[in-house]
């Protein structure tokens, strides 16, 4: 399904980006606006991580591992580089790709770290989600591809959970600032230049209203998980900043550069990472449903999460703008195979679902 159409001359955002303008020398508004991001800084980490640690506890911290390359890259900072006691922690997502699965036991298995794994209850992840997706594509909206994710939306609730237990008083995350997409704020009518914190309330609105026109989402047995998901979608969420009110919660590359060449050597090379070679990308694959996203996302914008990532990773001059668009070629073509595995656990199949 790739796609070729008009692109900004400085980035690689195609024109069927939501609310883009090209000025005369079609350079888009979000290179305009876009301001270059500058981390924290190392010694504001290490501040952090020793007001943290403590020799009467078993545990410094917590790292919520997927088995991707961000989360596994800052296991191996937290616990090699900077000797901190760390615990796994890993929801057991039931769409994870098996290479995942192998990354996260060759991950704890190399650096000797204990993990705790924890389902949610009554296959309320696949139930949910085999909901949603039928409910999307009786109306096809890129503003409601996210919820696909709702399973994953609910976890931290069960990580705050986790933290208190063991008496963890810091969680950190691979949260990567170049992946906060852009585009999908648009979409519920939100400005991509304000932060995430300003925006919840906006954010939140706008999903309702999404929602409201197509009520199919709405069914009695899932409003629990809307009302969590909505409450608990990541550590900045409101029911998250409540629950863990004595927890600071922190994302590594937000505090020192994010540098995808020194993440892929490394866990690679120290905890015997890989990825599906297939798929072209070491971006997001450890979730199935993030390649069904993409598929929605190009049905029905013609673009997907990475055209977004790219153009901020050329902005931010860590990649050409050709090495961006060759990557695009090819990491956004669509494997129909990994798409019917997902209809296939969902009970659903390709003829049920107008792909």
């Amino acid at each position: 399904m790739a796609h070729t159409c008009k692109r900004c001359t400085k980035c690689v955002l195609p024109e069927t980006t939501p609310r883009i303008v090209f000025d005369e020398n079609g350079v888009c508004n979000f290179c305009r606006s876009y301001k270059k991001f500058t981390p924290h800084g190392e010694k504001a980490l290490l501040d952090i991580l020793g007001k943290r640690r403590s020799k009467s506890k078993k545990y410094d911290c917590i790292v919520n591992i997927s088995g991707g390359r961000d989360s596994a890259y800052t296991l191996l900072k937290l616990k090699k580089d900077y000797s901190m006691r760390v615990l796994a922690v890993n929801y057991e997502n039931p769409f994870t790709c098996d290479q995942a699965k192998k990354n996260i036991d060759n991950m704890v298995k190399a650096l000797k770290v204990n993990i705790i794994r924890f389902a949610h209850k009554s296959n309320i992840h696949e139930s949910c989600f085999k909901n949603n997706l039928i409910s999307w594509f009786r109306h096809p909206s890129p503003a409601m591809v996210p919820m696909m994710c709702i399973g994953c939306k609910i976890i931290w609730k069960k990580i705050l959970k986790i933290a208190r237990t063991y008496d963890i008083k810091l969680i950190i995350s691979g949260g990567n600032p170049y992946e906060y997409t852009s585009f999908k704020k648009e979409l519920l009518d939100v400005s991509s230049n304000e932060p995430l914190m300003a925006t919840y309330y906006k954010y939140g609105k706008g999903l309702v209203k999404k929602t409201l026109a197509n009520t199919s989402y709405l069914l009695p047995q899932y409003l629990p998980v809307l009302a969590k998901g909505f409450l608990f979608n990541n550590q900045y969420s409101i029911g998250s900043r409540i629950s863990g009110r004595n927890i600071t919660t922190i994302d590594l590359f937000h505090f020192i550069p994010w540098s995808e060449s020194e993440i892929i050597s490394r866990i690679t090379n120290e905890l015997h990472w890989d990825y599906p070679h297939k798929l072209g990308s070491t971006w997001r694959f450890d979730c199935k449903i993030g390649h069904l996203k993409d598929y929605m996302y190009m049905k029905t914008l013609g673009m997907t999460e990475k055209d977004d990532f790219y153009a901020k990773v050329v902005r931010e001059r860590l990649m050409t703008r050709e090495q961006a668009l060759k990557r695009l070629n090819v990491e956004n073509q669509i494997h129909m195979d990994i798409i019917e595995e997902i209809l296939t656990h969902s009970e659903l199949s390709i003829e049920s679902i107008p792909i």
